[in-house]
């Protein structure tokens, strides 16, 4: 019976393996639920912190906002009412460029969220008529609103409410929820560099 040989390259590279194979087996299985536990913990303090009541997108669909729009995803939170004429539909059209370079893999790991500051105006038809005019009706994309019962508070906790929805600041907000880490960016930054603080914000998994 011919003897299987063992180079001593290849010895170098299974000594390790064997070594990481070790440590695991002495950590057990748990070490998979502590690091599930944490980001458990997480969403449960983003729940805690911004509610997760049920808003409407452009298409009618509802959606809880940390369950199901925050859970599992990177995203970018900006704030709009489709009856602006200005800041609003030139931050989208921004927008826009910088979900242009994630190409085919926007809309799974990373989503973009905007939030209304005109509950009372902005329905599921005004916010789908806004993001077809201004080239953002997309899978991944969700224009957003809910009555005022749960937006104000919302944006309140985003820093974005005010009376009046002419007067809701423009500051973009990159966020991965299970890692609680979030960064802010200015709304006049550049698409190259809004997309470099979303790849920066996806790399903290």
């Amino acid at each position: 019976m011919s003897k299987t040989h063992i180079s001593p390259r290849t010895l170098r590279w299974r000594i390790p393996l064997i070594a990481v194979m070790f440590l695991l087996a002495l950590a057990g299985p748990g070490w998979l639920d502590t690091a599930s536990s944490s980001e458990d913990v997480r969403l449960q303090k983003a729940r805690s912190y911004f509610g997760d009541a049920e808003l409407f997108d452009q298409d009618g669909v509802q959606h809880r906002f940390v369950s199901d729009l925050l859970h599992n995803h990177i995203v970018l939170i900006n704030v709009v009412y489709t009856e602006c004429r200005d800041a609003c539909p030139l931050i989208t059209r921004l927008l826009g460029q910088v979900k242009d370079r994630f190409g085919a893999a926007f809309g799974h790991s990373v989503v973009f969220l905007s939030l209304s500051s005109d509950p009372l105006r902005d329905t599921p038809d005004t916010l789908k008529a806004f993001a077809k005019k201004h080239q953002a009706d997309h899978p991944g994309w969700r224009f957003l609103s809910a009555n005022q019962e749960v937006m104000n508070p919302l944006l309140s906790r985003l820093g974005q409410w005010s009376d009046d929805p002419a007067d809701h600041k423009s500051l973009l907000l990159a966020g991965n929820a299970s890692r609680a880490h979030w960064v802010k960016i200015r709304p006049d930054a550049t698409p190259e560099f809004i997309f470099a603080e979303l790849q920066r914000v996806a790399a903290k998994q």
